[in-house]
């Protein structure tokens, strides 16, 4: 009975990997599968493993985070206001556990790489379907994004991103051709797919990640011949692609001679880190902050300084949060909250630097938290959670195999 319903779990488990790259379509039927995973735990409780996860350093240090978040939000009585954005950080405490205690993570890489690879797929059909019927290419912006993309922009080319990691990973453990063979067309095909859905943070990342593998895996002689080769390919990428070119040069913008001119003309996130800036210098959340209701209440009042009458309409209509993870926990919950938040990072990397891959996981996760408020977003809170758990996986993974070697 035990088997079966372990067995259960882990597909249940892999069904959300599966969806992940699909849930603004499946945000309910995620939490049916997830509701049911909590179900079938009653048959699969573990409590001495459930014991020694939760003795783990970082989940006590998250914890500690969680339970600041909440203990600020009843001392500035903003808990029902505060809410959307505590349940997150619960919710990914909790989605921790239920990820720990599938037997077989593998199965959840490959769902994951399988949802990614599906939804990149039918995206980058439909681009270059639209750039086909376009006399030249334009900018994939806006309503346009919406319509085309099966995954929002940036989370998709996060996706792919770590799907390439994981390849990466399979690849090293790898032993027959074929396999290696298909590993290595896959991650070429997600490597395409990762410029031209045009993920400017993806990228960006991707570029540091192969950074870092250098300086890991290769000798000094050829380490910077790498750097120097990687850095090249990304730069002939972008200013020989249309797309790509328009968005991280800004090439389409002639009436503006400098690149910073052009940033804050077209950037939205330097306008918001800018008054996010202000919101903090004003407030001065030092000690426990001011809750994250109050963070977007004040930041929706600083869009009504923007000059620009539609520019401003635009502000206010989207709400946009403060584009940072840190700088949002900094205001919400005090400079003490960032600080156990980063005390938290710490404890993960330390805990992957001995792996390349793993520390590649928690790298991109961590650097998307410098542009995008993950736990805004269901989403954000179930990949949050997920590479966590995945990295320490891969980590023990290679642990184990040099135990029994």
């Amino acid at each position: 009975m035990r088997f079966k319903a372990q067995k259960i779990y882990d597909y249940l488990a892999a069904i959300i990997c599966l969806s992940i790259p699909f849930m603004t379509y499946a945000k309910a039927f995620v939490n049916i599968v997830m509701i049911s995973m909590l179900i079938v735990t009653f048959f699969i409780f573990n409590l001495k493993k459930i014991k020694q996860f939760i003795n783990q350093k970082y989940f006590k240090i998250f914890f500690g985070f969680f339970t600041l978040c909440l203990i600020t939000s009843l001392i500035n009585n903003s808990i029902l206001d505060d809410f959307s954005e505590i349940r997150k950080i619960a919710q990914s405490l909790l989605l921790m556990i239920l990820f720990m205690l599938v037997y077989n993570k593998e199965k959840l890489i490959n769902a994951l790489i399988l949802g990614t690879i599906v939804s990149a797929i039918i995206t980058c059909f439909k681009i270059l379907v639209y750039q086909l019927n376009l006399a030249e290419s334009i900018p994939l912006t806006g309503s346009l994004v919406n319509k085309l993309y099966i995954t929002q922009r940036l989370y998709l080319g996060f996706l792919i991103l770590i799907s390439i990691v994981f390849l990466a990973e399979k690849f090293s453990r790898a032993k027959h051709k074929t396999h290696k063979t298909v590993i290595i067309f896959l991650s070429l095909l997600l490597f395409s797919a990762l410029f031209i859905v045009s993920s400017r943070s993806a990228i960006l990342i991707a570029f540091i990640l192969f950074l870092i593998s250098a300086f890991y895996m290769l000798n000094k002689s050829l380490r910077y011949l790498f750097i120097a080769f990687t850095s090249l390919t990304f730069l002939l990428i972008i200013f020989n692609n249309k797309t790509l070119s328009k968005r991280f040069l800004y090439s389409d913008d002639t009436s503006r001679k400098t690149l910073l001119d052009k940033i804050k003309t077209h950037e939205p996130r330097y306008d918001i880190w800018k008054y996010s800036g202000q919101v903090f210098i004003e407030e001065n959340p030092y000690l426990l902050g001011i809750g994250t209701y109050k963070t977007q209440k004040l930041l929706s009042e600083k869009y009504k300084m923007i000059k620009i009458e539609r520019r401003k309409n635009w502000f206010i209509e989207r709400n946009f949060n403060t584009h940072n993870q840190y700088l949002d926990f900094a205001i919400s919950f005090g400079i003490t909250g960032l600080f156990i938040f980063l005390f938290f990072i710490n404890s993960i990397v330390s805990n992957t630097l001995k792996n390349i891959y793993s520390l590649n996981l928690v790298t991109s996760l961590f650097l998307i938290l410098l542009i995008e408020n993950l736990f805004h977003r269901q989403l954000g809170s179930f990949l949050f959670s997920l590479i966590i758990i995945l990295a320490i996986f891969l980590q023990n993974l290679k642990n184990e195999k040099n135990i029994s070697s």
